[in-house]
């Protein structure tokens, strides 16, 4: 899947590649509805609502409020990572927690598409970009962590996820972003700037990841569906890519 992904982010036109990131936010809200609440109509409603504020972020938001949301949606995935670092298995089950996984969905979801929207509109290589960073650092991840992994990152979550792994993550995605800098033909500032957000996005991807597997672990759920034979579900695709996005489109922002 991934050459038809990354033909179809450097050459489609920005119009297609909302309808085609909606489509995917809408399989996603599907399946978080899904996790949160197994009921149909609750997933039917979850999705519509989903499609409303997208239609309404990306017909009726002017540009500096774009950039607000694109803020909040960053102080949201720290907020998360704060969350994260003080879990407990208790936590399970809980009003609270229910509560805040089912309604932060449509936040995540919506903000991440308008992320990704506005970066194609940047520049198309620069959302090509966002998904390369988290494939980097799940696959550097994966490979470091399987080799050399010996330090649980988050045990109660991601029983698979190491320290080493994590680094190995925060390697590759320094490669990574110092041939974007000379893709993109930074300045030596710019560049030292775009490896320092690189990291922080590939990072961020990895929080993504971890609050799916809370997500997941609170449903009593191995995958978020099976639409994607072999890989479970959209959501488990796509989770570090929602949450990385807010906080790269943030950055380009800045950078530009």
């Amino acid at each position: 899947m991934a050459p038809s992904v990354v033909l179809a982010l450097l050459y489609l036109p920005s119009f297609w590649i909302a309808i085609f990131i909606a489509l995917v936010a809408c399989a996603a809200a599907w399946e978080w509805a899904s996790l949160v609440d197994d009921k149909l109509i609750t997933k039917f409603i979850y999705v519509l609502i989903c499609v409303l504020l997208i239609l309404a972020a990306g017909n009726l938001l002017p540009e500096e409020h774009v950039r607000f949301l694109m803020l909040m949606g960053s102080a949201f995935w720290v907020l998360v990572l704060l969350m994260l670092a003080f879990y407990q298995p208790n936590w399970l089950g809980n009003y609270m927690l229910q509560s805040f996984l089912n309604y932060s969905g449509y936040f995540v979801i919506v903000i991440a598409w308008l992320a990704m929207v506005k970066l194609n509109q940047q520049k198309p290589a620069l959302l090509l970009f966002l998904f390369l960073i988290a494939w980097m650092a799940d696959t550097a991840a994966y490979f470091v962590g399987k080799r050399f992994g010996k330090s649980k990152l988050a045990e109660q979550l991601s029983p698979g996820k190491t320290r080493e792994g994590l680094l190995g993550a925060v390697i590759g995605t320094i490669c990574l972003a110092l041939v974007g800098a000379w893709w993109f033909e930074l300045t030596f500032m710019q560049a030292l700037y775009f490896v320092f957000l690189s990291v922080l996005t590939a990072l961020i991807s990895v929080v993504g990841d971890l609050f799916e597997s809370l997500l997941k672990r609170n449903a009593g759920a191995k995958d978020s569906g099976s639409l994607i034979p072999g890989h479970g579900g959209v959501l488990d695709r796509v989770d570090s890519i929602i949450a990385a996005a807010p906080g790269f489109a943030l950055g380009m922002y800045w950078l530009n």
